[in-house]
């Protein structure tokens, strides 16, 4: 169990600045996969990014999985490794698998029980297993997260009554501006969250809406679900000065809005307040724009104000949540180390009925004239017999395989005369089936939480 690992950095333990340098754009994740494998030597890998968290999950030997993997994860972004160790943690084995399937229940995110997460989750699995990255560990691990996600939601009320990254804006925008009515929104790249948040905002009454992206079908697209109004990128500046809330989520990797741009606007419209929502990481506008007199700039990390003032009405669910990732760490642990037994158990099997049938067919060639019914009889006899003498021990290797014994199984292995690890064809490994056909419903969920 100790091949499972993860490095990551996450909110907790990095600011926005490092988690910006270190983030993936889903265009470069399949070279990242192949990079970050090859460099760490890791069988199978998964790479999560998202605003809050880059991680590695992979399966993998040695004890030296945590700096093999910091180092390709830093060369990766030019990065020293010194300097990235400062702001990483590493989990190895159970608490690898607990982290996971936390993360994946929305439990060790930015807004405790958020559900947007396991659809991020669910995406990195599925691009993973696309490029060949994963296999029957990982598959295994990653299914099951997704099974103790959907516990997690519904035998606890960790998800009652969250702020999402959506809602929190809002109530962001509502404390700058009491009447809505006559406002302008404005969303600057076509995502999820950017989406939501125009929802929330059409709830609360705002005026109207424009939409820039860089795409202008799918600009068009999304002002049509807010009655609103598309604009092609290269007239962004043009119509900043119209807007009273600006909500940024690009998958640029550079700024797009400096202060300048934004000391023109205020310009021309009178100096009158603008709300600034930067959902973006990298992040799209300059920090030094929230200097500018009347602009309100708020990025994914101050979100946090609003989460501690919540996180209370939900922290009664925590221990529950935590029997629940207990459990599912535990079933988990248990059926692969099982399962890692089977190529034993199949070995020991087929072994053992080639030497049944070799024995009856060299009987049954000495008694060619017993009627068929006693030859059925026999062979069924001889069939019986060896389930029989076979049962303890499949039993036994199952039980050690279950504690996690290697060295047992090895030392079985040799004393049954058959191969401790045979090469396997099946590569999809125990609920591996269901995790795909799980992950494919990501699309059909709807966002609810993180950039």
């Amino acid at each position: 169990m100790q091949r499972f690992v993860v490095l990551g950095i996450n909110h907790k333990f990095a600011p926005l600045e490092v988690r910006e340098r270190l983030a993936y754009p889903d265009r470069r994740i399949p070279a990242a996969l192949k990079t970050i494998r090859e460099r760490a030597d890791c069988e199978e890998a998964v790479l999560i990014s998202t605003c809050n968290r880059v991680e590695v999950y992979a399966f993998t030997e040695g004890e030296d999985a945590r700096e093999r993997l910091l180092r390709g994860l830093a060369a990766d972004h030019s990065m020293k490794p010194e300097f990235l160790e400062q702001y990483c943690y590493f989990h190895r084995g159970r608490d690898a698998v607990e982290h996971l399937i936390r993360v994946a229940g929305g439990l060790d995110s930015l807004v405790l029980g958020e559900t947007q997460i396991l659809s991020q989750v669910k995406k990195a699995y599925l691009l993973a297993q696309s490029e060949n990255a994963t296999g029957k560990a990982l598959n295994g691990l990653f299914h099951r997260a997704f099974q103790a996600a959907k516990r997690l939601h519904t035998e606890t009320g960790i998800g009652e009554g969250q702020l999402s990254v959506s809602a929190t804006a809002v109530r962001f925008v509502k404390r700058v501006f009491e009447d809505l009515g006559d406002k302008t929104a404005l969303l600057i790249g076509v995502g999820e969250v950017g989406e939501l948040t125009l929802t929330y905002l059409r709830e609360a009454g705002i005026g109207r809406v424009i939409v820039v992206s860089r795409n202008l079908e799918r600009a068009k697209e999304a002002a049509a679900r807010f009655q609103g109004d598309a604009v092609p990128f290269d007239l962004l500046q043009d119509y900043l000065p119209a807007a009273h809330v600006v909500i940024s989520q690009t998958a640029a990797e550079g700024r797009i809005l400096e202060r300048k741009h934004f000391k023109d606007s205020q310009k021309k419209r009178g100096y009158s307040s603008v709300f600034v929502l930067d959902l973006a990481v990298p992040r799209d506008i300059a920090e030094d724009v929230s200097e500018l007199e009347g602009v309100f700039l708020y990025n994914v990390d101050d979100l946090e104000q609003v989460v501690a003032e919540h996180a209370m009405e939900r922290s009664r669910e925590l221990e529950h949540c935590r029997e629940i990732v207990a459990d599912e760490t535990d079933h988990f642990l248990k059926g692969f180390q099982t399962y890692a037994a089977g190529p034993l158990i199949t070995e020991l099997r087929d072994k053992a009925e080639q030497v049944r049938q070799a024995e009856v067919e060299r009987l049954m060639a000495k008694l060619r004239d017993l009627p068929p019914e006693a030859q059925e009889e026999i062979k069924g006899f001889s069939t019986r017999l060896l389930n029989k003498l076979l049962h303890p021990q499949i039993q036994g290797i199952k039980q050690h395989a279950a504690q996690g014994n290697s060295d047992s199984l090895r030392l079985i292995a040799e004393a049954l005369g058959v191969d401790a690890a045979p090469e396997q064809k099946q590569q999809r490994g125990p609920d591996a089936s269901a995790a795909a056909q799980d992950s494919n419903n990501v699309a059909a969920e709807p966002a609810k939480e993180q950039p």
